[in-house]
């Protein structure tokens, strides 16, 4: 379907790159959603109007675009009220979406998993829920009948009723999700691993990144998109002197992420919390790559990330020609150039990963007794055993593990 794209904008606030960028970044959303987009149009304006966002004038204006293009619909930057989407359905003849509707319903195309899709669906309710709307007798549903009192249910009423049924059902769903997580968490941290969350603007090349930490044994989908991949993957990544940690890939943010969204995926999102070491992936090529670390900064406050180690990685250096000087890599951020495509970086981007989790990766001294193989397999199986030295009364270890696999193999040994 032929689309137009509009962004809108007080006069009052000084025009800047932002709102282009916006508008570049709807454009490349439309195209992830299967539309085809044919024309871009910022608008400037004295004050919102009301009734539909830009004004008469304005409306009259795109209705000949339309005209000349041959467009289906208008997408709009801004969010729209009910009100301000249906009367310019009204006036212009063709679907009216705004951004938020976009991007859900990127999300819902494009989630893989169960959960995924039940997030996205959520979104979706939780969207439609907050854009009811209808007046007049047109939106009666039911007369009532006992003693001719007048109108029974409205058929908003009745709508609004059937979405709060199909939220409640789905947040029970998600909730049996999130406790199955749980359990997961629970095993996981039985032979407990530093734990590092990738996160990043979307396309940035997170899941590209963490496919080359893997060497390619567990290939994840990666793709040239916005919102290439949705659902979270955790790996297990081999630390550079040995030892291992956790990497999970999360879902990328984006400017103006609808929170209807973030409230829905906040379960996954949550595993964030949980993490020993945040490796903050940026698209060093990007002109927009401050903005997308703003971006990516609001919405780790906003789910409560805090007190976590921070790595800023800047990937895609081999798509510019000086990294530490032609693009937006401030020195505060410590930032680390690399290219997941090509593998440049790499190797010092683990070793800052290992020395930032230092705190969580100690090193131990244990004598293990005669006959307690058990004890020496898990010691191999979930730490880094630096030197073993044989002795009478059995061998001396000394390892590198987490606090709490230390303190697990200690009890068994002295239980």
């Amino acid at each position: 379907m032929k689309i137009i794209l509009v962004a809108a904008e007080l006069k009052k606030k000084r025009p800047d790159a932002a709102a282009e960028s916006a508008l570049e970044e709807l454009w490349r959303l439309a195209e992830t959603a299967g539309l085809t987009p044919v024309q871009k149009i910022q608008v400037r304006l004295q004050a919102w109007n009301p009734a539909t966002l830009i004004g008469s004038g304005k409306v009259e204006e795109l209705k000949e675009i339309i005209k000349e293009t041959g467009a289906g619909a208008v997408i709009f930057d801004e969010d729209l009220t009910p009100g301000q989407g249906r009367n310019l359905e009204k006036a212009l003849g063709v679907s009216v979406a705004d951004r938020p509707r976009l991007i859900i319903d990127i999300f819902a195309m494009r989630a893989r998993t169960r959960e995924g899709k039940l997030q996205a669906r959520l979104a979706g309710f939780n969207y439609a829920l907050s854009r009811l709307g209808g007046k007049g007798g047109s939106m009666d549903q039911q007369r009532g009948m006992i003693g001719g009192r007048g109108s029974g249910e409205k058929k908003l009423e009745y709508d609004k009723r059937e979405l709060r049924v199909k939220i409640s059902e789905l947040e029970r769903e998600i909730d049996a999700i999130r406790r199955e997580r749980s359990t997961q968490r629970g095993k996981r941290d039985a032979v407990p691993m530093p734990q590092v969350s990738i996160v990043g603007y979307t396309n940035a090349g997170k899941s590209t990144l963490l496919n080359r930490l893997t060497g390619g044994k567990h290939a994840i989908y990666a793709d040239d998109k916005l919102f290439a991949t949705l659902d979270p993957s955790t790996k297990r990544v081999r630390l550079p002197s040995g030892g291992w940690a956790l990497f999970t890939d999360t879902v990328g943010f984006i400017q103006k992420l609808p929170h209807d969204l973030i409230a829905a995926f906040r379960a996954t999102l949550e595993e964030i919390l949980y993490s020993d070491l945040i490796m903050h992936v940026h698209d060093l090529s990007s002109p927009e790559a401050q903005r997308q670390h703003d971006a990516v900064k609001a919405t780790l406050e906003e789910l409560g990330v805090h007190d976590i180690p921070v790595i800023h990685v800047f990937n895609k250096a081999d798509a510019v020609k000086d990294p530490a000087v032609s693009a937006w890599a401030p020195g505060r951020l410590r930032p680390l150039f690399v290219s997941a495509l090509t593998g440049t970086g790499v190797d010092g981007l683990m070793a800052a990963c290992e020395r930032a989790l230092s705190h969580r990766w100690k090193e131990y001294k244990l004598t293990v007794p005669p006959g307690a193989k058990g004890v020496m397999k898990e010691i191999y199986d979930s730490s880094l055993v630096l030197e073993a030295a044989y002795g009478p009364d059995g061998v001396t270890l000394r390892f590198k593990a987490t606090p709490e696999n230390y303190a697990r193999v200690k009890k068994k040994i002295f239980i």
